[in-house]
Protein backbone atom coordinates (compact mmCIF):
# COMPACT_ATOMS: atom_id res chain seq x y z
CA UNK A 1 0.00 0.00 0.00
CA UNK A 2 3.05 2.30 0.10
CA UNK A 3 2.34 3.54 -3.43
CA UNK A 4 -1.35 4.23 -2.85
CA UNK A 5 -2.69 7.76 -2.62
CA UNK A 6 -3.88 9.21 0.68
CA UNK A 7 -7.48 9.03 -0.55
CA UNK A 8 -7.11 5.34 -1.40
CA UNK A 9 -5.63 4.51 2.00
CA UNK A 10 -8.40 6.45 3.75
CA UNK A 11 -11.05 4.65 1.70
CA UNK A 12 -9.58 1.29 2.69
CA UNK A 13 -9.46 2.29 6.34
CA UNK A 14 -13.11 3.35 6.20
CA UNK A 15 -14.06 0.08 4.51
CA UNK A 16 -12.29 -1.93 7.22
CA UNK A 17 -13.99 0.08 9.96
CA UNK A 18 -17.31 -0.33 8.19
CA UNK A 19 -16.92 -4.09 8.51
CA UNK A 20 -16.34 -3.63 12.24
CA UNK A 21 -19.49 -1.48 12.49
CA UNK A 22 -21.55 -4.28 10.94
CA UNK A 23 -20.18 -6.82 13.42
CA UNK A 24 -20.36 -4.86 16.67
CA UNK A 25 -22.58 -1.88 15.87
CA UNK A 26 -21.95 1.76 16.69
CA UNK A 27 -24.97 2.69 18.79
CA UNK A 28 -23.96 3.11 22.43
CA UNK A 29 -25.41 4.60 25.60
CA UNK A 30 -22.36 6.05 27.36
CA UNK A 31 -24.20 7.23 30.48
CA UNK A 32 -25.44 3.71 31.18
CA UNK A 33 -22.51 1.69 29.88
CA UNK A 34 -20.08 0.35 32.48
CA UNK A 35 -16.43 1.39 32.43
CA UNK A 36 -14.13 -0.69 30.28
CA UNK A 37 -11.98 -3.28 32.09
CA UNK A 38 -8.72 -2.01 33.58
CA UNK A 39 -5.88 -4.01 35.08
CA UNK A 40 -6.22 -4.10 38.86
CA UNK A 41 -2.64 -2.86 39.28
CA UNK A 42 -3.51 0.35 37.40
CA UNK A 43 -6.54 1.08 39.56
CA UNK A 44 -4.68 3.72 41.59
CA UNK A 45 -4.22 5.73 38.40
CA UNK A 46 -7.90 5.56 37.43
CA UNK A 47 -9.95 4.68 40.53
CA UNK A 48 -13.20 4.99 38.55
CA UNK A 49 -11.88 2.72 35.82
CA UNK A 50 -11.43 3.33 32.12
CA UNK A 51 -14.64 5.27 31.68
CA UNK A 52 -16.32 5.48 28.30
CA UNK A 53 -16.42 8.90 26.67
CA UNK A 54 -13.29 10.14 28.38
CA UNK A 55 -9.99 11.51 27.10
CA UNK A 56 -6.92 10.21 28.95
CA UNK A 57 -3.64 11.92 28.09
CA UNK A 58 -0.33 10.16 28.78
CA UNK A 59 3.06 11.88 28.76
CA UNK A 60 6.34 10.02 28.89
CA UNK A 61 5.53 6.33 28.29
CA UNK A 62 3.90 4.66 25.29
CA UNK A 63 4.02 1.39 27.23
CA UNK A 64 1.67 2.91 29.81
CA UNK A 65 -0.79 3.85 27.05
CA UNK A 66 -0.83 0.27 25.81
CA UNK A 67 -1.15 -1.12 29.34
CA UNK A 68 -4.21 1.07 29.97
CA UNK A 69 -6.01 -0.50 27.02
CA UNK A 70 -4.80 -4.08 27.46
CA UNK A 71 -7.49 -5.43 29.81
CA UNK A 72 -10.30 -3.99 27.69
CA UNK A 73 -8.76 -5.49 24.56
CA UNK A 74 -8.41 -8.90 26.20
CA UNK A 75 -12.06 -8.71 27.28
CA UNK A 76 -13.28 -8.17 23.71
CA UNK A 77 -12.98 -4.46 22.98
CA UNK A 78 -11.79 -3.16 19.61
CA UNK A 79 -8.69 -0.96 19.63
CA UNK A 80 -7.21 1.47 17.11
CA UNK A 81 -3.70 2.93 17.25
CA UNK A 82 -3.29 6.01 15.06
CA UNK A 83 -0.14 8.04 14.48
CA UNK A 84 2.26 5.89 16.51
CA UNK A 85 4.55 4.43 13.83
CA UNK A 86 6.97 2.94 16.36
CA UNK A 87 4.23 0.79 17.84
CA UNK A 88 3.80 -2.38 15.81
CA UNK A 89 2.02 -5.68 16.33
CA UNK A 90 4.86 -7.12 18.44
CA UNK A 91 4.83 -4.22 20.91
CA UNK A 92 1.04 -4.26 21.07
CA UNK A 93 0.89 -8.02 21.65
CA UNK A 94 3.53 -7.86 24.37
CA UNK A 95 1.35 -5.41 26.26
CA UNK A 96 -1.71 -7.63 25.95
CA UNK A 97 -3.53 -6.04 23.00
CA UNK A 98 -5.55 -8.64 21.08
CA UNK A 99 -4.30 -8.41 17.50
CA UNK A 100 -7.49 -9.81 15.94
CA UNK A 101 -9.31 -6.71 17.24
CA UNK A 102 -6.62 -4.14 16.49
CA UNK A 103 -6.41 -1.53 13.71
CA UNK A 104 -3.01 0.08 13.12
CA UNK A 105 -2.82 3.34 11.15
CA UNK A 106 0.70 4.70 11.69
CA UNK A 107 0.69 7.50 9.09
CA UNK A 108 -2.76 9.09 8.58
CA UNK A 109 -1.19 12.31 7.24
CA UNK A 110 -3.45 15.29 6.55
CA UNK A 111 -6.52 13.03 6.83
CA UNK A 112 -5.86 12.49 10.55
CA UNK A 113 -9.12 14.09 11.72
CA UNK A 114 -11.21 11.94 9.37
CA UNK A 115 -9.33 8.75 10.23
CA UNK A 116 -9.58 9.34 13.98
CA UNK A 117 -13.26 10.23 13.66
CA UNK A 118 -13.95 6.97 11.83
CA UNK A 119 -12.09 5.05 14.54
CA UNK A 120 -14.02 6.78 17.34
CA UNK A 121 -17.25 5.78 15.61
CA UNK A 122 -16.38 2.07 15.54
CA UNK A 123 -13.75 1.33 18.18
CA UNK A 124 -13.91 1.13 21.96
CA UNK A 125 -10.36 2.38 22.61
CA UNK A 126 -8.53 4.78 20.28
CA UNK A 127 -4.87 5.59 20.95
CA UNK A 128 -3.38 8.68 19.31
CA UNK A 129 0.20 9.75 18.66
CA UNK A 130 1.53 13.18 19.65
CA UNK A 131 2.17 14.59 16.16
CA UNK A 132 -1.13 14.07 14.40
CA UNK A 133 -2.37 16.91 12.17
CA UNK A 134 -5.22 17.89 14.49
CA UNK A 135 -6.29 21.47 15.14
CA UNK A 136 -7.77 22.61 18.45
CA UNK A 137 -11.18 22.52 16.80
CA UNK A 138 -10.53 18.95 15.59
CA UNK A 139 -9.63 17.90 19.12
CA UNK A 140 -12.78 19.41 20.59
CA UNK A 141 -14.93 17.69 17.96
CA UNK A 142 -13.22 14.34 18.52
CA UNK A 143 -13.62 14.59 22.30
CA UNK A 144 -17.31 15.37 21.84
CA UNK A 145 -17.68 12.49 19.40
CA UNK A 146 -16.01 10.11 21.87
CA UNK A 147 -18.54 11.15 24.53
CA UNK A 148 -21.41 10.50 22.14
CA UNK A 149 -20.12 7.11 21.00
CA UNK A 150 -18.78 5.93 24.35
CA UNK A 151 -15.24 5.47 23.08
CA UNK A 152 -12.12 6.12 25.15
CA UNK A 153 -9.37 8.32 23.69
CA UNK A 154 -5.90 7.57 25.07
CA UNK A 155 -3.59 10.23 23.67
CA UNK A 156 0.17 10.71 23.79
CA UNK A 157 1.19 14.15 25.04
CA UNK A 158 -0.87 17.03 26.34
CA UNK A 159 -4.53 17.42 25.43
CA UNK A 160 -6.43 20.52 26.55
CA UNK A 161 -9.47 19.55 28.59
CA UNK A 162 -8.45 15.92 29.11
CA UNK A 163 -10.55 14.19 31.77
CA UNK A 164 -7.42 12.51 33.13
CA UNK A 165 -3.80 13.50 32.59
CA UNK A 166 -1.02 11.04 33.40
CA UNK A 167 2.54 12.34 33.32
CA UNK A 168 5.51 10.06 33.97
CA UNK A 169 7.62 12.17 36.30
CA UNK A 170 10.46 9.68 36.72
CA UNK A 171 11.21 6.04 35.96
CA UNK A 172 13.86 3.41 36.41
CA UNK A 173 14.48 0.00 34.91
CA UNK A 174 15.12 -3.21 36.82
CA UNK A 175 16.59 -6.55 35.82
CA UNK A 176 20.17 -5.89 34.72
CA UNK A 177 22.96 -7.19 36.93
CA UNK A 178 26.68 -6.54 36.73
CA UNK A 179 27.23 -7.23 33.07
CA UNK A 180 24.41 -9.74 32.66
CA UNK A 181 20.65 -10.18 32.88
CA UNK A 182 17.92 -8.39 30.96
CA UNK A 183 15.40 -5.63 31.58
CA UNK A 184 12.38 -7.07 33.34
CA UNK A 185 10.31 -4.18 34.62
CA UNK A 186 10.02 -0.42 34.61
CA UNK A 187 9.03 1.43 37.77
CA UNK A 188 7.36 4.79 37.15
CA UNK A 189 6.22 7.69 39.27
CA UNK A 190 3.12 9.07 37.57
CA UNK A 191 1.48 12.42 38.32
CA UNK A 192 -2.30 12.13 37.98
CA UNK A 193 -4.41 15.24 37.33
CA UNK A 194 -7.22 16.38 35.03
CA UNK A 195 -10.75 17.79 34.96
CA UNK A 196 -12.34 14.76 36.62
CA UNK A 197 -9.64 14.16 39.22
CA UNK A 198 -10.02 16.93 41.78
CA UNK A 199 -6.77 16.67 43.72
CA UNK A 200 -3.43 16.01 42.07
CA UNK A 201 -1.73 12.74 43.01
CA UNK A 202 1.51 10.88 42.53
CA UNK A 203 1.36 7.12 42.04
CA UNK A 204 4.06 4.46 41.73
CA UNK A 205 3.35 1.87 39.01
CA UNK A 206 5.55 -0.98 37.80
CA UNK A 207 5.17 -2.42 34.29
CA UNK A 208 6.65 -5.78 33.39
CA UNK A 209 8.51 -5.88 30.09
CA UNK A 210 8.60 -9.66 29.59
CA UNK A 211 6.88 -10.81 26.37
CA UNK A 212 3.24 -11.68 26.90
CA UNK A 213 2.84 -9.67 30.12
CA UNK A 214 -0.02 -7.29 29.57
CA UNK A 215 0.03 -4.94 32.52
CA UNK A 216 1.54 -3.89 35.80
CA UNK A 217 2.16 -6.42 38.53
CA UNK A 218 -0.67 -6.46 41.11
CA UNK A 219 1.70 -5.87 44.02
CA UNK A 220 3.30 -2.79 42.47
CA UNK A 221 0.58 -0.23 43.07
CA UNK A 222 1.45 2.45 45.61
CA UNK A 223 0.04 5.94 46.06
CA UNK A 224 2.93 7.94 47.52
CA UNK A 225 1.36 11.33 48.07
CA UNK A 226 -1.44 13.73 47.27
CA UNK A 227 -1.47 17.46 46.81
CA UNK A 228 -4.16 20.00 46.00
CA UNK A 229 -4.05 20.99 42.32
Amino acid sequence: MSGDSTETRLARARAALGAVHQKVGVERVPDEAPALPLAEALGALLPQGLRRGQVVSVEGATSLMLALGAAASAAGSWTAIVGLPRVGVVAAARRGIELSRLALMPHPGVQAAQVVGACVDGMDVVMLGPRLALSHADRRRLASRARERGSVLIVAGQWDGANVSLKVESSRWRGLGSGDGRLREREMTVVVSGRSQGSRRRVNVTLDVDPGVAWARPGARTVIDEEVA
